[in-house]
Order: C-alpha cells, then sequence, then structure tokens
C-alpha cells in the first residue's frame, strides 16, 4: 500500500486518503497479533509495522499544522507520540541485537566473535523480557488498537481548507528548516542528541517528499530517495551510540570492561564512517535556506503541471 499523493488528485482529498490508509494498515497489523497463534517474530514485525504508519501520520500533521491549527495538531501528534511509546521500547530492544549482527558483518574479521556472541546472547535476552512485558504484561497493543480506531472516527473533523501548493508548503519549509536547523547544530557538537534530532527531522522530510515525490516528476525521486539515504545513515549511527551506552551502563552483564574496549573501538570507527557520509549528503540535501528549497519545488511542481496541460491538448485537440 503506497503512500503517495496521485497525479491530478487534489491535495487535500490524497492527504486524507493517505492518513486513512495508514490508520487501516496499523489496525489489520494490531487485529493480526490478537491472533494466539502469532509467533514472536510476527509480533516484532506487527510493533515495526505499526510504528512506521504512526511516523507517515505524523508527518502529514507536520505538513497540515497551519490548517489543523495548534490545537488539533497537538493533540493528534501527542496522540500517535505518546501511543507509540511502548511499542518502542520492543523495537528498540531488538534493534540491539540487529545492531551487534551488523557490526559482526561489517568487520568480519577484526569482530571478536566470542565477545559479540555472548553480548548478543544478553540483549536477546532482554528482548525477549521487554516484549513479554510490553505487548503481553502491559497488553500495549489492544491499547494501541484502540486509540487507533478512535483516531479513525474523528478523522472526519480534520479540516483542510487549502489546496495544492498552498497546503504543502507550509509544513514541508518548517520540517525543512527544522532539519537545517539540527544538521548547524551537530556540524558545531555532534552529540548523540544533536544526532538524533537530525535524524528525526530528515525522516519527517523524507515522508512528506514520498507524499509529493509523483507530482514532482523527475526531480522527485532522486531527492526522496537521498533523504531516505541520510535517513537510514544517521539511523545506524543512532543505534550503534545506544548500543555503545547500553554496553557501557552494565559492563559486567555484558562480558567486563577489558572484553568491550575491543567493541567499543569497532562502533567508535564505525560511527565516524556513517557521520562522515551524512554530512557529506547532508550538505547537500540542506544547502540552500528553506525558502530556496521550497521554491525549487514549486517551480518543479508549476514544471510538471505544464507538462501535464501540454499532453491533453496534444490527446485532446481543441
Amino acid at each position: 500500500m503506497s503512500f503517495q499523493l496521485r497525479t491530478n488528485e487534489p491535495v487535500h482529498a490524497g492527504l486524507m486518503r493517505n492518513v486513512r490508509s495508514q490508520l487501516e494498515k496499523a489496525l489489520k497489523h494490531l487485529h493480526a497479533s490478537a491472533d494466539p497463534h502469532q509467533h514472536d517474530s510476527a509480533e516484532t514485525d506487527t510493533v515495526g509495522e505499526v510504528r512506521k504508519c504512526f511516523k507517515r501520520i505524523r508527518a502529514v500533521l507536520r505538513l497540515l499544522r497551519e490548517e489543523l491549527g495548534e490545537d488539533r495538531y497537538h493533540r493528534e501528534n501527542y496522540c500517535f507520540r505518546d501511543a507509540a511509546r511502548p511499542l518502542t521500547q520492543v523495537r528498540d530492544a531488538g534493534i540491539l541485537v540487529e545492531t551487534v549482527d551488523k557490526l559482526r558483518e561489517h568487520f568480519p574479521r577484526t569482530a571478536p566473535s566470542a565477545t559479540l556472541a555472548n553480548i548478543r546472547h544478553a540483549l536477546l535476552a532482554n528482548q525477549n523480557e521487554v516484549s513479554r512485558r510490553v505487548l503481553e504484561q502491559d497488553q500495549a497493543v489492544a491499547k494501541v488498537r484502540q486509540l487507533t480506531v478512535q483516531v479513525l472516527a474523528r478523522l472526519g473533523e480534520w479540516r483542510i481548507e487549502r489546496d495544492g501548493w498552498a497546503a504543502l508548503e507550509p509544513g514541508i519549509g518548517h520540517v525543512y528548516r527544522a532539519a537545517h536547523r539540527a544538521l548547524t547544530l551537530a556540524a558545531e557538537s555532534s552529540s548523540v542528541a544533536h544526532l538524533h534530532e537530525w535524524r528525526k527531522q530528515t525522516k519527517y522530510l523524507w515522508h512528506q517528499l514520498q507524499l509529493v515525490e509523483p507530482v514532482l516528476g523527475n526531480a522527485g525521486k532522486p531527492l526522496a530517495d537521498a533523504t531516505h539515504r541520510l535517513s537510514t545513515l544517521l539511523g545506524d549511527d543512532h543505534d550503534l551510540a545506544v548500543l555503545r551506552e547500553t554496553l557501557a551502563a552494565d559492563p559486567l552483564s555484558y562480558g567486563g570492561h577489558l572484553n568491550l574496549k575491543s567493541v567499543f573501538n569497532l562502533i567508535d570507527r564505525r560511527r565516524a564512517a556513517l557521520e562522515r557520509q551524512a554530512f557529506a549528503l547532508g550538505r547537500q540535501i540542506y544547502q540552500d535556506p528553506a525558502k530556496v528549497f521550497t521554491s525549487r519545488i514549486a517551480a518543479a511542481l508549476r514544471h510538471e503541471d505544464s507538462n501535464h496541460e501540454d499532453s491533453n491538448e496534444e490527446c485532446h485537440p481543441v
């Protein structure tokens, strides 16, 4: 199920269609998770898919912030943020295991296999415990399912007056400006918090560009792909940072200081490489001020509109 506007589709109708589609997709996964025969891996997949749906919806909310008004924007945004928090605990516990696997794959010759195997075993036990507590004991899935049904029922209250680029420009400009500012802060001080904020804003921008990609023509896909690539680089960097913090917080549970020293060295090397790539790509994507960036998108939209008009004239001569 694609997350995109359609050419020749009114923007307000397309945005609401995509939000409804993401809510229905989340509900489908949440209902499937109630199956008593479902395996743990399927539950983990449910968590990941529902979080993705909520992230896309929050990106749309940022597009529509001016249209919805501050009260409704904050209400809906906080609703999805708070609903995703317990699911995020499950996701983060699983990502730690995946990050160890990626680290071992990236350094096949120098990775300390025995140490990483012990770390993975401990993290996997933690993942199982977090999943059991959140999904079974706290019944997070049932709570998220109820919330999703409620949002779907009040979706008709979302009012969008403007259409076309006028409806999109303020939201895209706001997110681009936030990501641009986050890049500047991360370049001045590449702390975990600064890099993570840059990644969050970049991911929102990627989802927004996904939406408008079909109506941008040839200019849409390269920009969306580059933004996605940047989000992935920053995401991998953040996962490694969280892994390092987790191991450093309780070294005895993961093999002790001496064994972890070589692992920390690999994490630091990999993070340095990822950040070099991220800053190089980020400076290309965020080379312009927000007004210039949104003007370029508006120009691409006008160009596509002109092409459609020419095409229609050729097919239906007057």
